[in-house]
């Protein structure tokens, strides 16, 4: 199986797989990935099990002191109830890839996170991971006696991987534990994202560093709506997938409106052509090709390798190419790093690259 199918099939245990780099049962933060792939949306979709209730506690930082300062317990709530940090935390370990981006992303270098091996493989955001970082691991089991040697003050984990170990990272360290996976009802996955990230920040005492990563992010989707609305492409309905071939037959993940990404197509203006009548934790439905010919009028992003994109195989391109948005030219392949269970960096690149992609459309 190519290294993509491989992705896919592990399970998107890093939070992801989401984000990833870390969790312990589904897309990115996903189930089980193995030790030599990482996680990816498409494990999550071989969960057996959705998270625990506690595990979806909404996680917001309570103010049970002043968050900036540096020395005293205080406070905050993760996906678990209330935790008490004392002092501003110095040595920090990611055990997921979203949560390894959110620290990154504050400037803040982890000393150990999850799978480094294979974190390039499939993620790629302008951030950069120290040499010194020391990898803990790989998906979906980590390394304790690695992460003991660290010493951390922080632990930062998934709750796929997370529900599993929690008793035995918290014994080592303080372990804040999210859950970016919500049962229908429970929120949009953006907003939990976006509010983790502000949770972490609050930890680190890099509030003022997360409030400005925030508002560039939100910066680049007014921007980006703004390019797109230019274009004539308001309102316009697209389709947002992952795609891999296997036994000669094309996989297709189409993302559901409770997807992150999903809600970052609306804020750039534009509307989810796919919709599913269940309810999908994970945030996409797993279809076979011949769903697409529903479609007319879409514009399609689909996640893929260069060297391995399925609707190029000699089976199943006749058909591709029969489709009325492939005709219209409105079919743009994602590169394959093109990471959907991210952190903010991601979210703001996913919606540069969807835009790059909608606007090569009219040159």
């Amino acid at each position: 199986m190519v290294r993509f199918t491989r992705l896919l099939s592990c399970g998107l245990l890093l939070t992801v797989l989401a984000a990833c780099g870390g969790a312990a049962s589904t897309p990115t933060s996903a189930p089980a990935a193995t030790a030599t792939t990482a996680p990816t949306e498409a494990a999550a979709a071989t969960a057996t099990t959705a998270p625990t209730e506690a595990a979806v506690v909404e996680a917001t930082a309570t103010a049970a002191s002043d968050t900036t300062t540096t020395s005293g317990n205080r406070t905050f709530t993760h996906a678990l109830g209330e935790i008490s940090i004392p002092n501003v935390p110095q040595r920090v370990i990611a055990l997921d890839w979203m949560y390894l981006e959110d620290v990154l992303a504050l400037g803040v270098q982890p000393v150990g996170a999850i799978d480094l091996e294979n974190y390039p493989k499939w993620v790629d955001l302008p951030l950069t991971i120290d040499p010194s970082v020391v990898s803990i691991g790989a998906n979906p089991a980590p390394d304790f006696e690695s992460i003991a040697a660290l010493k951390p003050d922080l632990i930062l984990v998934g709750s796929l991987r997370g529900e599993t170990i929690y008793d035995q990272l918290n014994a080592i360290a303080p372990t804040m534990m999210f859950n970016p996976y919500l049962k229908e009802g429970e929120g949009q996955p953006y907003d939990e994202m976006t509010t983790t990230f502000s949770t972490i920040a609050a930890v680190l005492g890099k509030e003022t560093e997360g409030a400005a990563v925030l508002s560039k992010m939100e910066q680049t989707f007014a921007d980006s709506k703004a390019q797109l609305a230019a274009a004539g492409l308001a309102d316009a309905n697209v389709l947002v997938a992952q795609t891999y071939a296997s036994n000669n037959a094309a996989e297709v993940r189409l993302f559901t409106d409770n997807a992150a990404v999903m809600e970052i197509i609306k804020r750039l203006g534009l509307k989810n052509a796919w919709s599913d009548p269940t309810y999908q934790v994970w945030g996409f439905s797993s279809v076979g090709t011949e769903a697409l010919a529903q479609f007319g009028d879409v514009h399609m992003l689909y996640i893929t390798e260069e060297d391995n994109d399925p609707f190029q195989s000699a089976a199943i391109k006749p058909y591709w190419d029969s489709l009325e948005f492939v005709k219209a030219g409105q079919a743009h392949t994602l590169d394959s790093q093109t990471w959907t269970f991210g952190g903010p960096i991601a979210a703001e690149v996913f919606a540069q690259r969807v835009t790059e992609a909608l606007l090569s459309e009219s040159n």
